[in-house]
């Protein structure tokens, strides 16, 4: 039995597309999973004998054996992902269903392929919105060091020992900042370019071929990579605003100063 099997919630829910009442199963999670008897039985097919089969297929990959709550009590049967339910329409032969279930079948895969072409775009947008973010911050950091040592010119003339040490303080925060984004940065674009890429063409009438492109066949950044970048150049503006304000109390406390001796 599946080691998360003691927090199941079962409810019924109603297929989109095929207007069928079938058992849904949460897990602790809250991930869907539906039994595939239930599917089998909606499209009229044999689960005895198409579960072995589908068993070797990529399709299983992310399958559950879990308990079904029945008439006659509860037995473990075999459950996919709510969102593997476009792939598993894939896994048989649609001329052994029912012409209305058939067609069903179809207008159900058109939409699916909608959607995902949509997800898709979504995805490449924002995935080269982030490459173009990233490759911004590494060309205007790419002189960092020089930029930091340019600091120093918008200093009073004179400053004494604690001010001086508080403002070494601050361009180390800055330079370990500068760095550590920097790093995220370019590892996020390094896992990028190991990733598959595909050649995007167009099909005219005559039947021609035109490439218009190419794009990583999956465009996912994961989240964790993207939030540590972030994370960084939230702390580097803070960092500037700090440094800003700390510069300006110099210069203020050091024209006071000239005043009052004068």
């Amino acid at each position: 039995m599946d080691e998360r099997a003691n927090n199941i919630r079962q409810t019924m829910i109603t297929l989109p597309y095929f207007d069928y009442e079938v058992p849904v199963l949460y897990v602790g999670d809250r991930t869907p999973y539906i039994p595939v008897i239930a599917l089998c039985e909606m499209l009229g097919l044999r689960a005895d004998t198409y579960i072995p089969r589908w068993r070797k297929l990529l399709l299983w990959a992310n399958a559950r054996k879990l308990p079904l709550s029945t008439t006659k009590g509860k037995r473990l049967v075999w459950c996919l992902h709510l969102g593997a339910l476009p792939c598993w329409c894939a896994c048989f032969n649609w001329s052994l269903v029912a012409p209305v279930r058939r067609a069903q079948l179809r207008n159900a895969t058109d939409a699916w392929l909608e959607d995902f072409a949509k997800a898709q775009q979504l995805m490449l947008d924002r995935y080269r919105s982030l490459r173009r973010y990233l490759f911004e911050f590494l060309i205007a950091y790419s002189d960092a060091e020089n930029k930091l040592r340019h600091w120093p010119l918008r200093l009073p003339p004179t400053l004494d020992v604690a001010a001086s040490r508080q403002f070494e303080m601050h361009i180390t925060q800055g330079r370990l900042i500068i760095d550590q984004a920097t790093a995220q940065a370019r590892k996020i674009l390094h896992e990028q370019a190991m990733t598959s890429i595909v050649d995007v063409v167009t099909l005219n009438a005559n039947g021609e071929v035109t490439e218009i492109g190419t794009f990583p066949l999956f465009p996912v950044v994961p989240r964790e990579d993207c939030e540590e970048f972030f994370s960084y150049l939230s702390q580097l503006t803070k960092w500037h605003k700090e440094m800003i304000k700390f510069i300006d109390k110099l210069i203020h406390s050091q024209g006071r100063g000239q005043s009052e001796e004068a």
